[in-house]
């Protein structure tokens, strides 16, 4: 699948998808300005923990996130999101990695863990074990990722990569500044 995401200062940024079979999804998110996008950080962590079962995957295998979120606003209550399958142990084990505080220097792997491990237990899920090796991955692709994102110029752009699935991979990241 293609994967484009636009970074268009003073709006939502948005996020564009070429699936395998040509169809096509798209949605916009409240923008972070330079910090990344929690639909890019999810693709990130999700290569790096090796998780094919998580928003991304699920995206690859032709769910679309702008209808699954407006039946959920529209519906509302705890399974408002029944929209991503019955089974979403490894979508919520995902957000939970998604959810984690990357940037911040003063914070360890094993503190990372920590916090993961207790977000997890709040909704009802097991800790993985701890793997240093993904960790480490996880921690270099968002740098990366989080440097190229900031440098798109004031005006925005848009970032670019192509992502395979099973297993779930992402190409190089490519910038194309307004």
């Amino acid at each position: 699948m293609e994967l484009r995401v636009v970074r268009t200062p003073g709006q939502h940024d948005r996020v564009y998808v070429r699936l395998d079979d040509g169809q096509e999804r798209s949605w916009s998110f409240p923008s972070y300005g330079p910090m990344l996008p929690h639909d890019l950080v999810h693709l990130l962590v999700e290569v790096s923990f090796g998780l094919e079962d998580g928003f991304w995957g699920r995206v690859a295998a032709g769910l679309d996130p702008a209808q699954i979120n407006a039946e959920a606003k529209r519906v509302g209550g705890k399974e408002k999101y029944a929209g991503f399958g019955q089974d979403r142990a490894e979508l919520i084990l995902a957000e939970g990695y998604a959810g984690l505080p990357w940037s911040a220097p003063d914070l360890d792997d094993d503190t990372l863990y920590a916090t993961l491990g207790e977000n997890l237990r709040r909704m009802g899920q097991p800790t993985p074990p701890f793997d240093a090796a993904r960790f480490a991955a996880a921690r270099r692709a968002l740098d990366d990722a989080r440097s190229l994102w900031a440098s798109l110029n004031p005006r925005g752009g848009t970032l670019s990569t192509t992502v395979s699935t099973k297993p779930l991979r992402v190409g190089a990241l490519r910038l194309t500044p307004r």
